[in-house]
């Protein structure tokens, strides 16, 4: 192991309880109820590719998807309260320590991701970042992971990453990385492609050791 991939919604950052109650208040303007399982086994899409997917799925005419998208994000900006994971910050210590570079890669926009990291003084964590605005294709496809490995001159086969949603997951597994997976947003059936899943950081940071 010699890089570390880190997911940002539900793996950095508890958000995705706020992602889903920006979508399923926007979606109810509509007349439409939306679960959170919904939402979170699309987690890794770019916020346009979720639109026209709901957009879709729900009937809702195509060229909705722009106002879909700035409702979403106005719900979101006011309840929004992420904060990070227990045990995040004892795993980028430890993989400091031990010299394996850091790195993220997330289906979000950068703006708002390195104005969440810079909220929690973390912008300085990881050695790279890679957004849906770096890449032609988002999660599931593995260019985000490549990408990453790429930036910070790692074979991927080196890389492990750590996910919480199924096309994360793929995304890894398609570049050629190992994947622990959190149960932060779905249950452990979701994310059987993993090669190990875990409950929490804490369980995640154990699964590393022994990796290492």
């Amino acid at each position: 192991m010699k890089a570390l991939l880190f997911d940002f919604d539900g793996v950095v950052i508890r958000s995705m309880e706020d992602h889903y109650m920006g979508w399923h208040l926007a979606l109810k303007e509509y007349g439409i109820e939306m679960s959170p399982e919904e939402l979170y086994v699309l987690e890794g899409s770019g916020v346009e590719e979720l639109a026209s997917q709901f957009t879709r799925k729900y009937n809702i005419p195509h060229d909705e998807a722009p106002n879909l998208i700035r409702k979403k994000i106005r719900y979101y900006d006011e309840i929004k309260k992420p904060e990070c994971y227990p045990f995040l910050v004892e795993i980028l210590e430890w993989a400091a320590e031990k010299g394996i570079k850091i790195g993220l890669v997330t289906g979000g926009d950068r703006d708002r991701v390195a104005q969440t990291l810079s909220e929690f003084g973390m912008e300085n964590r990881f050695q790279a970042v890679i957004t849906a605005d770096d890449v032609m294709f988002t999660k599931p496809a593995p260019e985000p992971y490549l990408r990453a490995a790429q930036l910070l001159g790692i074979d991927p086969q080196d890389c492990i990453v750590i996910e919480n949603a199924p096309l994360g997951i793929r995304s890894a597994k398609a570049a050629g990385m190992r994947c622990i997976a959190v149960t932060t947003t779905l249950g452990p059936m979701f994310l059987k492609q993993a090669d190990v899943v875990a409950d929490n950081l804490s369980e995640v940071l154990d699964a590393l050791k022994r990796m290492y």
